[in-house]
């Protein structure tokens, strides 16, 4: 028992050691860049750096990774320097036992990461987004969804336009049962439009069978208009509609179910946000083939040599498994390969990888 807790401190002091190290780095060349990006706009540095500050996490969360796979490799290359690995291994405890307490470790992290750490991550990415906003003075998000639907905003020159629809399809250019809230330059409700129909069209959306209520000055509505076709001015694009949704990172794990079934019951396709879910679903698993990896390149013993090598071939597989994954999740969004065999495919492969390139080792 004393022999797992002190490989357990060693395995995650590399860690925290590699994780300060690379947070260090990444969070002065990205202060460097926000305070050159968004100095000239007047911006003050406090600001700069609350931006810099709430963009850091999804950064290091997405190379966690690699974090773990170096400090994997650090820490049985100490174990190895000092021959701690040799007397270990001369006592009679094989290697899958002394890599299995970092790979259950590992697992552990990750389920705390997908469970914790993520839901952090995406509250800072949202802030940081609002932040980013107010400092450019724009709004980049107008689509959001609910048990109600889909609701949709657009400026308009009298204000801007809340648009509320039961479904849409696909493409976001027919919304059915369509409420639409016209706001003043004061945030004023002064009309509403119902209709079954609004189709989007260039420079406008075609509402069929509308009616019209208008504010009165007594706080009531009143019906001025039914007609077969009412056009609303509008600049949206499909492509404007489409790239508005919110994206997965910015939406907490134990969120995402419900926010895929809002968008899949509004009409539209919910596989970026599936495959989101089921990345993260993986990530225990790839945190345990990268320890793998960092582990098996690095239990050859001292005196056999070509320590170096086996350190740039443990970077590159590190490096190789990650090239994987993104290809082949990039095949799951296209949904030319299922989306469980994209995501869970390179953790696992490199978990029976390593296993058989560790088994070989031992044996040769």
């Amino acid at each position: 028992m004393t022999l797992w807790r002190y490989l357990l401190r060693g395995f995650f002091g590399s860690v925290l050691a590699v994780f300060a190290v690379i947070a260090l780095i990444i969070g002065l060349f990205r202060g460097i860049d926000d305070v050159r990006r968004f100095g000239e706009t007047g911006t003050g540095l406090t600001r700069i750096l609350e931006l810099t500050a709430l963009r850091m996490p999804e950064t290091l969360y997405e190379i966690f990774p690699l974090i773990i796979m170096l400090g994997s490799l650090a820490c049985f290359l100490r174990l190895s320097r000092g021959s701690e690995l040799v007397v270990m291994r001369a006592s009679g405890i094989p290697a899958l036992r002394l890599i299995g307490v970092p790979v259950i470790a590992s697992i552990c992290l990750g389920l705390f990461a997908i469970s914790a750490i993520n839901p952090f991550v995406a509250l800072t990415l949202r802030e940081g987004q609002i932040l980013e906003d107010d400092i450019n003075n724009q709004q980049s998000s107008f689509l959001s969804f609910s048990s109600e639907g889909i609701w949709l905003r657009q400026a308009d020159p009298e204000g801007q336009t809340v648009i509320q629809a039961a479904r849409s399809n696909v493409s976001g250019t027919i919304l059915s049962r369509v409420t639409m809230h016209r706001f003043d330059d004061t945030r004023t409700l002064y009309a509403r439009i119902q209709a079954p129909v609004a189709r989007l069209t260039s420079g406008a959306w075609r509402v069929d069978n509308a009616t019209m209520w208008e504010a009165t000055p007594d706080g009531n509505f009143e019906r001025v208009l039914t007609q077969t076709r009412y056009d609303l001015p509008t600049s949206l694009t499909t492509e404007q509609i489409l790239e508005s949704f919110t994206a997965p990172e910015m939406i907490g794990f134990w969120d995402l179910p419900g926010f895929i079934s809002d968008i899949e019951n509004a009409g539209f396709s919910g596989l970026r946000h599936r495959l989101f879910y089921q990345s993260e679903l993986a990530r225990p698993a790839l945190f345990a083939a990268m320890v793998l990896i960092g582990a098996t390149f690095s239990l050859r013993p001292q005196r056999f040599g070509q320590t170096g090598v086996m350190i740039l071939f443990a970077i590159m597989a590190g490096f190789a498994l990650y090239f994987f994954k993104d290809f082949a999740e990039s095949l799951g969004a296209q949904g030319q390969v299922p989306i469980l065999v994209s995501v869970w495919a390179p953790s696992l492969a490199a978990i029976l990888f390593t296993l058989g390139l560790l088994l070989h080792l031992e044996d040769g």
